[in-house]
Order: structure tokens, then sequence, then C-alpha cells
């Protein structure tokens, strides 16, 4: 059998090689161990949420930056039915993912919004790959979770005990335990009883496991002193009303946020009074002004 390109002008074969060595087609989401949901046109957004929760919970945000940006979200394994991984560190392999993820589809500058856990993890990719993101905004979220219970002044030495008896407790809950977890802590999360009801059903299809050592891996990693490797703007969007019933106020909660945020001096903390722990969800267009007004800059 005579070779397709004995057929082909030599020029006309060069062009067809040089074309396909141009062209790279988005690498498919089946390619990383998280899910991923793009819409729109334009500079990159990426969504990444927060524990027990799938990308749907930006679908508000995808549905107000479609038009303007090509936006991903993610869910991440062991979220919401998205199959689960084995690592010896989810985070940093996750981290690791996304950062793969942007140069294989050659995103160019892309800005990062996480929340929670997902904030977490867009803080790290800053530190680990500072030449990737554009910016990153970080959505109730911190470089070291315990803080914002223990102090700022907590250490992972003091919370390893405490994140090993979290981890314990949280890998053998069924379905059923992860709700009624959820009816008792999702009040204080989230202000409508109405936009609770698709969190609580995404966290009932959550890998235990995975969850479990998710949140180990928050109470014993301290990202505050590697905030100066951040290069990029920092957006820090915070909340502190769905706490008041504990006894802690607006002072309190604003100063540890500067306190776990000083080590990254161009970060930009603006504090919401009306919304609880999902801000996106319930103070939309507060949340979209906040972030309208960061990606202008």
């Amino acid at each position: 059998m005579i070779p397709f390109f004995k057929y082909v002008p030599v020029r006309i074969f060069t062009f067809i090689c040089l074309y396909l060595a141009m062209i790279r087609p988005e690498v498919s989401a089946q390619h990383y161990s998280f899910g991923v949901k793009k819409e729109g046109k334009g500079k990159v957004v990426i969504f990444i949420p927060g524990l027990y929760c799938s990308g749907e919970v930006w679908e508000q945000s995808m549905a107000h930056y479609r038009d303007h940006y090509t936006c991903y979200a993610l869910t991440l394994p062991g979220f919401a039915g998205q199959p689960p991984i084995k690592s010896d560190s989810l985070l940093i392999s996750i981290t690791r993912e996304l950062a793969g993820f942007i140069r294989d589809n050659r995103l160019d500058k892309p800005t990062v919004i996480g929340h929670s856990l997902g904030g977490f993890i867009a803080l790290q990719l800053g530190i680990l790959y500072p030449d990737l993101p554009g910016k990153v905004v970080a959505v109730s979220a911190g470089p070291f979770f315990p803080a914002f219970a223990m102090g700022p002044d907590a250490t992972p030495q003091q919370t390893r005990e405490i994140a090993a008896n979290m981890q314990k407790a949280m890998a053998t809950l069924t379905p059923e335990q992860t709700r009624a977890n959820q009816l008792m802590v999702l009040p204080s999360l989230i202000t409508d009883s109405i936009n609770r009801i698709p969190v609580m059903n995404m966290a009932m299809r959550s890998h235990s496991p995975t969850q479990a050592q998710v949140m180990y891996e928050l109470y014993t990693t301290d990202l505050r002193q590697q905030l100066n490797l951040i290069t990029c703007p920092l957006l820090v969007l915070a909340d502190w009303i769905g706490y008041k019933n504990y006894g802690i106020g607006r002072d309190m909660v604003l100063g540890n946020y500067r306190t776990q945020y000083q080590k990254a001096p161009q970060a930009v903390i603006s504090m919401s009074d009306d919304a609880r722990h999902f801000i996106m969800t319930d103070q939309p267009e507060w949340f979209f002004n906040q972030v309208d007004t960061f990606l202008g800059r």
C-alpha cells in the first residue's frame, strides 16, 4: 500500500502538518478527575465550589458572566456524584490538575473564583503556580480555615488532633446522616431555606471519605506565610452575619480576615453585612457588584 502522503504535494502536506500543530481542541473534562461545565465566550473565569458542592452552586454566576466571559464551573472528585480519587494529598492533587487544565487548554491568565474550599484551592494555585492566574477571588475563604473558629493564633500543631477526629467521624457518614447534618448546619450558611435544598442534595451525593479527607487537609494546611508568593490581584469577599448568634461580631471577623491575609498586601477585603457563608447565593447583587468592579480593574 502506498502511503497517503505520496499523493499529496509537499507544500500542501507541510501546510496540513502546520495547521494540525496549531490547533488544539479543548481537552475533554474526562481527562481530569474534576467535572467541567463550560459556557460563554471571552476572557476566562474558573469557578470552584466548596465542600460537598458541585459546580451547580455557580449557576447564577455563570448566567451573569457568560455573555462576556468564557466560564468554567468545576465539580471536584468525590463531590456531588463526581467519582472520587485516591491521593495522599487531595488538595495538592486537585491544584496540580487545575494547573494542568489551564495549561492544556491554553487559558490565558484566567480569573479563578473559589468559594470556601474552592477559595483555598484558588489561593494554593496562586502560591504554587503564580504565573497562571490573572486574578483570584476568595469567597468566604482563608489561607488557614481553623483560624476562623480558633482565632488567628491557631497553628496546625494545635488543630491536627481535632482534624483527625473530624475525619474519623465524617468518613463513614451515610447519605441520610449527611442530610441530617446539613439540616442542622445549612441555616447558618444560607439564609433562604429554598436555596438550602440543592446544596443538601449535593451533599447527599458526595463521597463521605473524600469530604472527610478534604476537611482534615483544610484543618492541617496553613498557607498564611506563603501568601506573598501570589503575584496577581486578589479579592477576598467576607461574611459575618451567620455567626452573630454565636457571639461573633463584624469587627472580630474582619480583623481575623485582615490578620490571615497580612502576607498578601494586594488583597482587597470586602465584607458583606447581609450574606451568610454562601455569599453568591445570599446576596448575588452585592457579590456581582464586588466581582464586576474587581474584574474591571
